[in-house]
């Protein structure tokens, strides 16, 4: 496989100061991120400094891990807590036995080999050479020791995000046209949820639910006729989370793939990376599956970020009441509004309109762990002051009906 190198070189090294001479921290802070290889690895061009060859190549290998652990535009380690907590054991997992189980390959050939002057004045060898970084092993190694939430934490708090994936489109298709009609778009969205499935993602495939076309409309029909057709059909199925891709081939045999991920709820958008093939003869879906290998890995990592937020504030649920006959009266808003304070700990208000109250609230999974116990909580809250009615509880997308006692 070509490797496509990327930016992000490492400007400064996590850790502050010059590392003692007995240190096992690495020496050099030069790394650059090539591709992701696998879902659970990533290739790193690293730089490595020593008094030999053998001291040199196992510094690369340190700064390689570095770089995945604490520096790039995506780190493991994303919060200063976190890398502080991480410095105070850094000495013992950068000891030379430890470091050597995450790198799973290593290239024979080396990009340049040079005399230099290395910290500590002496004259040494600095080597670049390419390696590959085992992300899964770190990961579930960092989230045993307590640095960050493994999936299984995760999934025990409030549940791993459900993600559907689906093409961009223009406005007179919708996602399910595009698919049956470009078998590149369709090898795209395989190749990304064989990704997710392989880091134990939920998945939601829109081929595969009945009643598609109803279940939008009935959305369409709430948000209004111009709503983004990948919007609504990541609240109908009730996924948590979806990933919009758009790509182009060249001429010259090379694909550019865009991967985008929103939060269904809000629509705001959760992380954004381009991905490049290399150029050469063949056919289209080699080429897809590297540009998306190149993009995904950043994405799910920012979502992994997203979710962890989540732990803290609580789930995030779409809430919507609207009118089934006339207005929603001043009253009814007011108990509605009251109930909002003194049920959730946040929440967030879209819309008030004569019609349609539109929120966004963050419930604890103590004291919600269903949809439906949040449409109870305000059925019974408002059964003196009006006659509420359920529409939609589809996961985290809650439509309640609103009429006159």
């Amino acid at each position: 496989m070509n490797k496509i190198v990327l930016s992000c070189i490492a400007a400064s090294l996590f850790f502050a100061g010059a590392v003692a001479k007995d240190s096992n921290l690495p020496l050099s802070n030069q790394a650059t991120f090539v591709e992701t290889y696998s879902p659970s690895e990533v290739t790193i061009q690293a730089t490595g400094l020593g008094k030999n060859d053998k001291e040199a190549i196992l510094d690369l290998r340190k700064c390689a891990v570095n770089f995945v652990l604490t520096l790039g535009t995506d780190p493991l380690l994303s919060t200063q807590a976190a890398k502080n907590q991480f410095d105070g054991i850094a000495e013992d997992f950068f000891d030379n036995t430890n470091i050597n189980k995450y790198i799973s390959w290593e290239a024979n050939a080396v990009v340049s080999s040079v005399k230099t002057r290395l910290p500590n004045g002496k004259e040494g060898m600095k080597i670049t050479k390419a390696v590959r970084v085992n992300k899964k092993l770190l990961t579930d190694d960092l989230a045993a020791k307590g640095f960050i939430s493994s999936h299984e934490d995760l999934s025990t708090a409030i549940g791993m995000p459900t993600i559907m994936v689906i093409p961009e489109v223009p406005k007179d298709q919708t996602p399910l046209q595009v698919f049956d009609a470009n078998p590149l778009a369709k090898h795209a969205a395989a190749v990304i949820e064989s990704y997710l499935t392989a880091r134990k993602y939920d998945v939601v495939v829109p081929q595969s639910v009945d009643q598609i076309s109803q279940m939008t409309k009935l959305h369409g029909d709430i948000k209004g006729a111009e709503e983004d057709m990948g919007y609504q059909l990541a609240l109908a199925l009730g996924s948590d989370i979806y990933i919009v891709f758009a790509g182009m081939v060249y001429s010259q045999n090379k694909v550019t793939l865009q991967i985008k991920a929103y939060e269904t709820t809000t629509s705001r958008l959760l992380g954004t990376e381009t991905g490049y093939s290399a150029s050469r003869p063949g056919p289209a879906e080699p080429l897809v599956e590297e540009a998306v290998n190149s993009a995904i890995d950043k994405v799910l990592q920012r979502l992994v970020n997203y979710w962890q937020d989540d732990v803290k504030k609580g789930i995030q649920y779409k809430l919507i009441f609207k009118s089934l006959s006339g207005t929603i009266n001043e009253d009814v808003k007011d108990k509605i509004s009251d109930l909002m304070d003194s049920t959730f700990a946040l929440s967030k208000e879209n819309i008030v309109s004569d019609k349609t109250l539109d929120y966004n609230v963050w419930a604890k999974k103590a004291e919600f762990n269903k949809s439906s116990k949040i449409y109870r909580a305000f059925r019974d809250g408002l059964k003196n002051t009006a006659k509420l009615s359920q529409i939609v509880i589809n996961r985290k997308l809650i439509i309640i009906g609103v009429e006159p006692l």
